[in-house]
């Protein structure tokens, strides 16, 4: 590397080099006629000065008056002018040849050689790159050899915790079961009630514990997988290790949905089962989709995709979060776990309490970047609207899951697409393309069109876009909706660059952590028309439609 520096400091920039080895034998032997003159120039310089200096002894002889040689002085003057002249022809030849500078001819030769040897120079630098990595790799490869020659995979404790559940699941429903007798019961205590459920949340808080437990060493077994041992699922298909892995890490079959007290959620269960829960003092929701054979794998694969998407950032991925994956026995039902947001959709929020303009930014920030997360997961939403967007404390948007068992095309095609008068669904889409993330964005720009434009009329366009120009808000924001209404729309990460979403970070946060704002009260159900039950469904911040 320092030759190579050196020979760039003195020649300057490389030249592509000849694959030829004429190059080196073209250059030695200019090199050698070179030499050789020079040599030749020398040799006859040096005759010169050794005659001149013969002459200035003869003369130093003439002058020594102790010396008994006689000289003729006038011979000896005669032919030191010749000398001299010789000498300084000779030294001249040698300046010259030392200094003046070399015709093309010649740098040609000189920069192909150099050329040639820079390039050997490089080859062996990439040879010695190359030996390096392969030590290094064999380094590592025999460390890891050491330590797989260690290691034995055993799924003694996965089968030892699932063994522990089998008998807290047993207990448990022993309890349930005593719970149901005694609510039958004619000698019924509400002391004895109470000390039963007391028993069955403690017991199910067990049961969920070991599920935790179980869920770690599928982690730990799953990385055994990948790392060492691609056979374990073969040995133990028992173990279930392989779906497990193909869930994304959601799916669990010792979870099951009798085992929580699950509160049925009728009024919003027009479509599909769905339930209300409570793990760990957090309040769950759960949504039963229908299956079978076939599309029982698509959606475990879409599940998979979207919680590998959600697991690259986590918390700061802007997406809903999938907790668990189970299978309902009875029925040929999956059930979907995600946490419970009420009152917290951009729906029900608009009804109640709209958000401000700065509330409404820091909220569509959050959802840009749940939308950015699934678009670099090359993931279409396709059912981007009021209620699977969640403004949690009305300041941290989160992009709501979507219905697994649906294509993009169908979920994009719902009746549910549309917020006040506004479609959601975009012009390409209406005809008839396929979704894509600038569909996505489409609805995205509508949703935050209708959450500034608060109760301003405005008019639709013929191809079903706003009118943004006649409604008065922030140029900022208007600039911003332009760009995603017209047909070159900003992708999600181009939007959480814009300048209005830049001011937002300027805004301070005047809310409390944890502060939320109280969900308005639910109607009755049995008053309510089909505009109220709508309404109703947007309080609960779950799309019923899902």
């Amino acid at each position: 590397q320092e030759l190579s520096v050196s020979l760039e400091t003195v020649y300057g920039q490389v030249c592509e080099a000849d694959d030829s080895e004429e190059v080196f034998q073209q250059f030695f032997k200019w090199k050698r006629v070179k030499m050789e003159e020079f040599s030749h120039v020398r040799n006859d310089t040096d005759a010169a000065l050794q005659i001149l200096t013969d002459l200035f002894r003869g003369i130093v002889k003439c002058f020594d008056l102790s010396s008994e040689a006689s000289s003729d002085l006038e011979e000896v003057a005669g032919s030191v002018d010749e000398v001299l002249k010789e000498v300084q022809l000779n030294i001249c030849k040698e300046l010259k040849i030392d200094l003046t500078e070399h015709d093309e001819a010649e740098k040609g030769i000189m920069m192909s050689a150099y050329s040639k040897v820079v390039h050997k120079v490089r080859q062996e630098q990439n040879l010695i790159t190359v030996i390096q990595n392969r030590y290094s790799a064999s380094v590592e490869f025999k460390k890891q050899a050491e330590e797989w020659l260690n290691r034995r995979p055993n799924i003694d404790n996965l089968l030892s915790i699932k063994k522990t559940v089998k008998s807290l699941k047993a207990h448990l429903r022993w309890k349930l079961a005593e719970k149901n007798n005694l609510e039958e019961s004619d000698d019924y205590s509400e002391f004895e009630m109470t000390r039963i459920k007391e028993e069955i949340a403690a017991q199910r808080n067990k049961v969920l514990q070991e599920i935790y437990k179980e869920q770690e060493e599928y982690e730990k077994l799953a990385y055994l997988v990948q790392k060492w041992f691609p056979e374990l699922p073969l040995l133990y298909p028992e173990a279930g290790i392989l779906s497990y892995m193909n869930s994304g890490g959601l799916l669990s079959h010792s979870l099951e949905r009798d085992l929580l007290d699950a509160e049925p959620m009728k009024e919003l269960s027009t479509k599909r089962p769905l339930v209300c829960s409570e793990i760990q003092d957090q309040k769950v929701l759960l949504k039963g989709y229908s299956v079978d054979v076939s599309s029982e794998a698509k959606v475990i694969e879409r599940v998979a995709k979207y919680h590998r998407a959600w697991d690259q950032q986590k918390e700061k991925s802007g997406l809903l979060r999938l907790l668990f994956l189970l299978f309902c026995k009875s029925d040929p039902l999956v059930y979907l776990m995600v946490p419970y947001y009420p009152g917290a959709s951009l729906g029900a929020l608009q009804a109640d309490a709209p958000l401000t303009l700065e509330e409404a930014l820091k909220v569509m920030k959050g959802v840009a970047q749940g939308l950015q997360t699934l678009h670099g997961a090359n993931i279409v939403h396709g059912s981007l609207h009021g209620n699977n967007i969640f403004a949690v404390n009305r300041k941290q948007g989160i992009v709501g899951d979507f219905d697994f068992t649906k294509s993009e095309e169908q979920r994009a095609a719902a009746n549910t697409m549309v917020v006040s008068t506004l479609s959601l669904v975009s012009p390409e889409l209406k005809m008839g393309q396929p979704a894509s993330p600038a569909s996505d964005m489409y609805a995205y720009g509508c949703l935050l069109f209708w959450l500034c434009i608060q109760n301003q009329e405005f008019g639709i366009k013929e191809d079903g876009t706003p009118e943004v120009d006649v409604v008065g808000m922030d140029d900022k924001v208007k600039s911003l909706l332009l760009n995603l209404f017209c047909c070159n729309r900003l992708t999600a990460e181009q939007v959480l660059g814009d300048d209005c979403f830049l001011l937002v970070d300027a805004i301070p946060d005047s809310s409390q952590p944890g502060d939320e704002h109280e969900p308005h009260k639910e109607h009755d159900s049995e008053k309510m028309d089909e505009k109220e039950d709508a309404i109703n469904s947007e309080e609960n911040g779950v799309n019923p439609t899902q």
